[in-house]
């Protein structure tokens, strides 16, 4: 369960978005907002003004810090705010090395990079962030439409990570909807139909096989918590099919496992986890668990 949650933000729909989320999913975290001033982005101060452009900057920042502490009051939630100066990821990564344990960043903010990109600020942060992430790729309008935790769809490939992720998610949303997926992965691209007969057959029959014995033991997990848990299988390369599953179904949210708190973990995340962050339009969830000693 997440007790102190990090949400950067820049006064972008997105940011604003991550901050919505924040407030709706974790109900008894404290939540901190934090604005990173860049020295070196190209700030204007207003013409005609003795303010230094440095000093507009943080202006800007203080604001929209401000506007956070009106949106969570709002919501009869309280924020702390943290306003720094330096390189965005880089300070964001320093605060999020203190006691937070979950960052929510929108996926882009004042950037020209739109789905299915990540932007510069938000991609350093998923592959660097030593905590759970979420990066939600939603404007706050669009995510308070969202009856969270809504309906969420948990990635498993039958590692730790991603058990850590479906546990996660269990004890955070008990009240959501949940199918585990497991992309079948299969090497080759033919209907069923053609398989059946030939040595193809023996293929499926082990990746289904393999699919199922994820599944009995996610089952078993979800009937701790006394949850229920559909399952669905897809023939495409997991990135791809996690992907486009999510979509085609109207899921409101991912939730999937990382790598742990390695020194690999620190500077990226797995592959796979990378690229649904990238390219879903759904919000997505990163557990950083099953830590792996280094």
């Amino acid at each position: 369960m997440s007790r102190h949650v990090l949400v950067p933000v820049d006064g972008s729909p997105h940011s604003f978005g991550g901050l919505e989320y924040c407030l709706r999913s974790f109900p008894d975290a404290t939540v901190t907002t934090a604005y990173v001033v860049d020295p070196a982005a190209d700030h204007e101060a207003t013409v005609g003004s003795t303010t230094s452009a440095e000093d507009a900057a943080e202006a800007h920042g203080e604001r929209v810090l401000e506007r956070t502490v009106e949106y969570a009051d709002g919501r009869d939630r309280e924020v702390e705010t943290v306003l720094r100066t330096g390189t965005p990821h880089t300070e964001l990564l320093a605060v999020a090395n203190t006691d937070v344990d979950h960052v929510v960043i929108g996926s882009h903010g004042e950037s020209p990079l739109v789905r299915p990109f990540l932007g510069r600020v938000s991609e350093a942060v998923v592959r660097r962030a030593p905590v759970t992430t979420t990066i939600v790729h939603e404007p706050a309008t669009a995510v308070r439409e969202r009856e969270l935790p809504g309906t969420v769809l948990v990635p498993l490939d039958g590692s730790e990570q991603a058990t850590a992720a479906l546990e996660y998610a269990l004890e955070t949303f008990p009240e959501a909807e949940f199918t585990a997926f497991h992309a079948l992965e299969l090497p080759f691209d033919r209907p069923q139909e053609e398989v059946e007969g030939t040595y193809l057959e023996a293929i499926l029959d082990d990746r289904e096989r393999r699919a199922e014995e994820i599944f009995d033991a996610a089952r078993a997990l979800a009937d701790e918590y006394g949850v229920a848990l559909e399952t669905a299988t897809d023939n495409e390369s997991p990135s791809n099919a996690v992907v486009d599953y999510a979509d085609a179904n109207d899921f409101d949210q991912v939730i999937m496992g990382s790598h742990g708190r390695s020194l690999a973990a620190r500077l990226f995340t797995g592959s796979v986890a990378e690229r649904v962050a990238r390219r879903s339009p759904r919000t997505v969830t990163l557990v950083r668990g099953a830590p792996t000693e280094v």
